[in-house]
């Protein structure tokens, strides 16, 4: 069973500015690997939503975590009912993430 991964706008935002950060700080090509990393991540989730982890310190339990590039993860939801994976964040390990959540 395929489930349909949503990108909320925050993530987006993120995708694109770091997207933008790899291309100008080192070169096109970083940039576009970056995103491919993206998508094979989101692609993945679409048949094993319930891959990731939720051992992360601050993290309450209705999310769930990935890996995808070095520091970073994808942060989701995962909708049973209605079939949808909802990517709230991208968040790199070495932040404050628990202020992402109020904690």
């Amino acid at each position: 069973m395929r489930y349909r991964v949503d990108v909320s706008p925050k993530a987006q935002e993120q995708l694109v500015a770091k997207a933008s950060e790899l291309t100008i700080m080192q070169d096109e090509a970083l940039g576009n690997r970056f995103v491919d990393a993206f998508v094979e991540a989101k692609e993945s989730l679409e048949t094993l939503p319930e891959r990731g982890t939720r051992r992360l310190r601050f993290l309450p339990a209705i999310y769930r975590l990935i890996p995808f590039w070095p520091h970073l993860w994808l942060i989701y939801r995962v909708g049973k009912k209605e079939k949808v994976v909802y990517i709230d964040l991208m968040v790199d390990d070495r932040s404050d993430y628990g202020s992402l959540f109020n904690l």
